[in-house]
């Protein structure tokens, strides 16, 4: 079962001739490192969430390899859900890859923060100079999803980029109202999570300048674990790692958008302030 969001009207995105640019009504900026796990862990109590069979027990937190891993420049965290009551033991022996805001500069620093009033969470790692290299991220294509695994369309094809494309990437994670209002879980049910979509668009792999791809997960959900730090989680518990790929040719403003198909592109995100 996939959960829709519609996309807020306030949004305009342009993408340039040669890859991405997103334009925003200014708001405020907050600072954060985001930590991209290879692991998805999922301790939220779905369940008792959403008060369905189908979706997942948080009481085992089911655990699935994460399809969107980071360039491992900078080592995160190895542990999550490390706040006490309501959430159990801390989970450990993870691995992660950190993101700072500001840092790595090259012809761009990394911009790792909360904008537009703190309502979208954006990542953007093109341009920057981490210890090896420009910052990137990896998307694994390796598990189309269509018709017969419960998809609602067409499946991808796994051989898309090889199967896997690593590569600079602005990522945004779109949230009606402001992550800073969000209320901290108070259970491991908690009601207080928000549904949220991301978006994540990167320059054309063959170098065409008149190319950009992007990858649309429709529903995600996003805890606030503590005052000042939130998981975002696309998982099997709710459909949530189902993703869309489009190749988006031509104008910026109003390109042709040719859709790829749908994949299973599982991941698990920290936001820390």
């Amino acid at each position: 079962m996939t959960r829709k969001l519609l996309i807020p009207t306030m949004l305009l995105v342009a993408l340039s001739a040669t890859g991405l640019l997103l334009t925003v009504y200014a708001g405020s900026t907050t600072p954060l490192s985001v930590y991209i796990y290879n692991l998805v862990v999922d301790e939220h109590d779905t369940t008792a969430y959403y008060n369905s069979g189908y979706f997942c027990s948080g009481y085992s937190y089911p655990v699935q390899a994460s399809l969107v891993t980071g360039d491992t420049q900078w080592l995160g965290p190895s542990s999550a859900y490390d706040f006490g009551s309501p959430w159990w033991t801390p989970v450990t022996g993870l691995a992660s890859t950190a993101y700072v805001d500001k840092a790595d500069c090259g012809s761009n620093c990394l911009r790792v923060q909360f904008n537009s009033n703190n309502k979208i969470l954006s990542l953007d790692t093109r341009g920057t100079a981490g210890p090896t290299g420009e910052r990137t991220l990896t998307f694994s294509f390796a598990e189309p999803c269509g018709l017969a695994q419960g998809c609602q369309g067409p499946a991808g094809d796994p051989t898309v980029f090889g199967g896997s494309e690593t590569t600079p990437v602005l990522m945004n994670v779109f949230l009606d109202s402001p992550y800073s209002r969000m209320e901290v879980c108070t259970s491991k049910a908690c009601p207080e999570a928000e549904p949220a979509f991301a978006k994540v668009w990167f320059a054309d792999p063959a170098g065409q300048p008149d190319v950009t791809w992007r990858i649309d997960w429709h529903y995600l959900r996003v805890l606030r674990i503590s005052p000042t730090t939130w998981y975002i989680v696309a998982d099997a518990c709710d459909g949530s790692q189902i993703a869309g790929l489009s190749k988006l040719i031509g104008s910026r403003t109003r390109p042709k958008t040719v859709f790829n198909g749908y994949y299973k592109i599982p991941f698990f995100i920290a936001a820390v302030q």
